[in-house]
């Protein structure tokens, strides 16, 4: 038998590896196999999922794939493709396009990705975040400072869910930067929030001061730690 039929039978190319790679009733691996080639394909030949990706009719499953996709393929052209997605009328396709930013890694996304932290939609906020905190970019500790204390991340008076992501964030990133914002939130009223600020600050500065200590006196140590360094 022909080898190369055989090739083409196990891959029969992009259009039929999207479907899979968005199919909801094929299996994980067949799905994260399938999405590996779109992403290998893409070294030379993005032409259908950059096609897909800026479809406004294309399938939602198929185009969130494909959008993903761009952020493991990188180069300049996904970068392009993704920076005009990342202000898209549809919240999913913002978020999707924030999280292959933080993918692709170029420190060129960070005012794009700092402004979706500010975005209407909470999943663009997250997003955004998550992807902030892949680039590790210094530049964006401020926006997710600010986050933090915006108005618009509670819900009558009750803190959302994002703004632990704001907070891990800021402990990936690893900048002395957001000592101001951790030393604010670590007696946030968000339990979440909380308990998200000592392994940030951990990350941060290379120490913990867990070893031997209550979680009241692990915070005091923090605190004293803190206001020792911004008084520097």
């Amino acid at each position: 038998m022909n080898m190369f039929w055989l090739l083409g039978a196990v891959w029969a190319g992009p259009v039929e590896d999207l479907e899979l790679a968005s199919s909801k009733s094929a299996g994980e691996k067949e799905r994260m196999e399938a999405f590996q080639r779109l992403v290998d394909l893409g070294s030379t030949d993005m032409a259908h999922v950059v096609l897909v990706a800026k479809d406004e009719e294309a399938d939602a499953r198929q185009r969130w794939v494909a959008i993903r996709s761009l952020g493991q393929i990188k180069g300049d052209r996904a970068q392009t493709v993704l920076i005009n997605l990342s202000t898209n009328p549809m919240p999913a396709i913002r978020s999707a396009a924030s999280a292959a930013m933080g993918d692709h890694g170029s420190d060129s996304f960070i005012p794009y990705l700092t402004e979706r932290v500010q975005d209407e939609a909470v999943i663009v906020r997250a997003a955004a975040s998550k992807a902030l905190a892949q680039c590790g970019d210094a530049r964006a500790v401020e926006s997710l400072s600010d986050a933090l204390l915006d108005k618009k991340n509670t819900f009558r008076g009750r803190s959302l869910w994002v703004r632990k992501y704001f907070v891990v964030a800021l402990g990936d990133i690893g900048s002395t930067a957001a000592y101001p914002a951790l030393l604010r939130a670590i007696d946030d009223p968000d339990e979440d929030v909380a308990s998200a600020v000592l392994p940030a600050l951990e990350k941060i500065a290379g120490f913990s001061y867990s070893e031997g200590r209550s979680s009241v006196q692990e915070k005091e140590a923090w605190r004293r730690h803190l206001n020792s360094e911004l008084r520097k």
